[in-house]
This record gives structure tokens, sequence and C-alpha cells, in this order.
């Protein structure tokens, strides 16, 4: 019978321990939890995106691209906040408006920049994944589960460590909008 995901995890964490004993393993419950739950969340979401047409990558693109800001992102801003090549943000946004979910207009201050908006197709389409999301993502109901103040305390860890580790992935900085 398989051992739970502690159980297998400390049967690794000791392992290795016991083979590399100058190596100081007290992270690995974190990371490999993070890790893990990141593989499983990023599991569910995109099954849910796929429902709407699309890969929960895309929805993080078109999600990003339907907040309402003060002024739009540029492609690199863009890139920078999803983590990804402006190579893979090009091809991902010429598949989506190849499906109707955004426009690219030529911006009339940069000829060699675009401007990206979703089109209604889009914006629907996020709404509707968004919500979705809310009432079927089993992270979203095991999170609802949790007593607040553990809710509080995992939302402000995570949030902690997600700034941390932006700034060891992204070298431009980072406005305050």
């Amino acid at each position: 019978m398989p051992l739970s995901p502690t159980q297998e995890l400390e049967f690794g964490r000791a392992f290795y321990a016991d083979i590399l004993p100058e190596l100081d393993t007290g992270y690995f419950a974190a990371m490999w939890h993070l890790f893990t739950v990141g593989h499983l969340i990023a599991a569910d979401l995109d099954r849910i995106a796929h429902r709407h047409g699309f890969s929960i990558a895309d929805l993080h693109l078109m999600g990003s691209l339907r907040i309402e800001r003060p002024q739009a992102l540029r492609a690199t801003d863009l890139a920078m906040t999803l983590h990804v090549s402006n190579a893979v943000l090009s091809s991902r946004v010429e598949r989506l408006a190849k499906t109707g979910f955004l426009t690219r207009t030529p911006n009339p201050n940069d000829r060699r920049a675009f401007d990206l908006s979703l089109t209604d197709k889009g914006r629907k389409a996020v709404e509707n994944a968004i919500v979705d999301i809310g009432a079927s993502a089993h992270i979203v109901h095991r999170f609802r589960t949790m007593d607040a103040d553990d809710r509080a305390s995992l939302s402000r860890l995570a949030g902690e460590l997600h700034e941390k580790l932006d700034r060891d992935f992204v070298s431009a900085p980072r406005g305050d909008t």
C-alpha cells in the first residue's frame, strides 16, 4: 500500500539525510509539499480551463489582460508578470487571437509594439472560467474548509514566499500599480 504524502516525504527526507549526512534536509518538507501541491493545483485548474476551450496558462494570460489597469500592459511587462519568455508569450497571443479570444492592434506610439485586448468572447470566457474555478476547483473547496486563521496564515506565507521568489527570477523592477 502506498504511503501517505507526508509519510512518503519523511521516508525520502530520512533516506537522503542518511546517504548525505552533510546535507541539511530541513527544507525538504516545505519544498516538496509546495511542489506537489502546485502540480496538483495546476492539473486541476487546467482541467477546468479546458472545459472553457483553453489551458490554465492561457487563462493566466487572459486573466491578466482582463484586469482593468491605469495603463495597458506592454507585451514585455505581461511576459514578466506571467514568468514566460517573449517568444512563449508571442505564440500564446497568436493562438488566442486565432481563436477569437483577443486582438492585437499596432500601438500608435511605438511601431514595433502591439496593444493586446480581450474580445467580448475572451472577457466572457475568462469570467466564466473564474466562476467555474470558484465553484469546482479542489483547492478552493479545501481552502474554504480551513479555519479562518489558517486561511489567513496560508495566504500571508504564500504571498511572502511568492514575493521573495519573484525577486530571484525577475531582474526588472516591479511597479507599485
